[in-house]
């Protein structure tokens, strides 16, 4: 079988940043404050062992190994893998497939990767990183289990949503988009391989996991890649499963913190309310916070609701005060339903935190200057100020090439499509422009003196627990900080590694 002995391993720090590769999100660990622990690897963990693979879960960016360290590991314990399955992003992809490389050669294992890059661009990525022997497009699950199962790379091609290459020969295009067949009733994660404190949540320094709540999102905001990776059907769990999931981490693992994954995890009011009575019902003392839309959050009961099952916090995605540019998103919200969501959350307690693209094609520095003031009317506990980036396979990457805005070269430099760059170029915007008024808008935020009084136990707590994301963010915003260059595999030695990671 050829999964036997399966290495599920997030890749390691590239030139000492952490990013993280989870779903959709692909963003460095200052963004957040953390990088997220890796559910799909844990959840396959679990479903390969039901399927009779031995496996081994790496997180090497949360524990800061290089790919030695991650070989000594393994030699240690006497696994040689026969087969690497990693995640990847955009940003990433390069770097990760330089890094898993070494694996491969190490253990003559063929290696594949999933993640959003993967599903939206997969036959362009295969030729670009030839160590990849294929990629999941789609959710990675079922695709996963049928190739461990396999008695040979060389029947790939019966894996539907596989793209692959051919030994010695052509990349074969994929036959369908992988769905993750048994959702509904997904597995227990396999928590107990990772080490779990390696993943502090910021303001309270306390370990968390992710919990799945819904896949697939009906909405088509044109710059996110999240219904490319899981459709736009939307699923979710049972109230039931999911508690049942959060009871468990809570008595086994110690557990009071989750993050409700899901793009709009509040979208369906009824099933949700349901999950909130059976978490109140059963007196847990946990808390979690979660994505949700403002249009969701406009009846005060529910809100209310929230956060006597626990809401800890909510984050928001308002993108912009400009009701046309929004329109140019496909981003259906209105204004009037976005202030009754923040009142409301206000009223009942729940934290929240507002999210919001500069830069987009259409904008002006005159629409930027009034999102930052809306941004300070809403006054949110929290915001962060992104660039509008072109992930490959969205519709703003086929809008800003077919309008000439990403400048030659710029559509294929992936090691900078994040939020820490801006690439477009035109209607007098340009990466300095962008990414000045972000670093004002942020100052403009967060430095009011009546937020610095209302958030200063909250800034000083972050200070103290993230200290090297918190400098990392200060002297960015305020002194203009170089950005470390995320396009460099970490490959090095042990040594380099560990200086590497303490510099960061």
């Amino acid at each position: 079988m050829l999964g036997r002995k399966t290495l599920l391993i997030n890749p390691p720090l590239i030139n000492g940043v952490a990013f993280t590769r989870q779903g959709r999100c692909q963003e460095r660990e200052e963004v957040l404050g953390t990088t997220k622990p890796p559910y799909t690897l844990a959840l396959l963990a679990t479903l390969l062992k039901e399927a009779g693979c031995e496996t081994r879960l790496i997180d090497a960016t949360a524990d800061r190994l290089s790919i030695d360290q991650v070989i000594e590991r393994l030699d240690r314990e006497g696994f040689a893998p026969t087969l690497i399955l990693f995640p990847s992003t955009t940003p990433t992809l390069d770097a990760d497939a330089a890094a898993m490389a070494r694996l491969k050669r190490r253990y003559k294992a063929p290696m594949f990767c999933f993640g959003p890059h993967a599903s939206t661009v997969p036959a362009i990525s295969m030729e670009r990183v030839p160590e990849v022997d294929g990629m999941f497009v789609g959710e990675p699950e079922d695709g996963a289990l049928q190739l461990a199962q396999l008695d040979s790379v060389a029947r790939a091609a019966d894996v539907p949503n596989l793209t692959w290459r051919e030994p010695g020969g052509p990349v074969v295009p994929h036959r369908a988009h992988g769905s993750f067949s048994k959702f509904l009733t997904s597995p227990y994660p396999a928590w107990d391989q990772l080490s779990l404190s390696s993943y502090a949540l910021p303001l309270v320094n306390k370990p968390y996991v992710i919990v799945e709540t819904s896949r697939g999102c009906p909405y088509s905001c044109d710059f996110c890649v999240a219904p490319i990776h899981q459709g736009h059907k939307f699923r979710e769990r049972s109230a039931k499963s999911l508690v049942d999931e959060i009871e468990r981490s809570h008595r086994e693992l110690g557990i009071e913190y989750f993050y409700l994954w899901g793009d709009t995890v509040t979208l369906n009011v009824k099933s949700f309310s349901a999950f909130c009575d059976e978490l109140i019902a059963r007196n847990l003392p946990v808390q979690w916070f979660a994505n949700a839309r403002a249009d969701n959050l406009t009846d005060p009961a529910f809100v209310h609701r929230l956060k006597r099952a626990g809401c800890w916090m909510l984050a928001l995605g308002i993108e912009t005060d400009s009701e046309e540019v929004r329109k140019d998103m496909v981003k259906r919200l209105e204004r009037e339903k976005i202030e009754i969501a923040f009142r409301n959350m206000r009223a009942a307690g729940v934290r929240s935190f507002a999210f919001f693209i500069f830069g987009y094609p259409g904008e002006t520095l005159e629409t930027m200057e009034r999102t930052v003031k809306y941004a300070v009317e809403l006054d949110p506990d929290f915001a962060n100020f992104y660039p509008a980036v072109p992930y490959p396979g969205t519709a703003l990457y086929d809008k800003v090439r077919k309008d000439g805005l990403l400048p030659e070269g710029a559509d294929t430099d992936w090691a900078k499509m994040e939020y820490s760059y801006y690439l477009l170029n035109g209607n007098g915007l340009n990466g300095t422009v962008v990414m000045d008024a972000i670093n004002r808008a942020k100052r403009r935020f967060f430095l009011r003196p009546a937020y610095v009084t209302r958030h200063f136990g909250d800034l000083m707590r972050l200070a103290m627990t993230k200290q090297g994301v918190a400098w990392q963010i200060v002297s960015r915003t305020l002194f203009g900080g170089r950005v470390v260059d995320a396009g460099v595999a970490d490959v090095g030695t042990k040594e380099q590694s560990e200086t590497r990671a303490m510099s960061a």
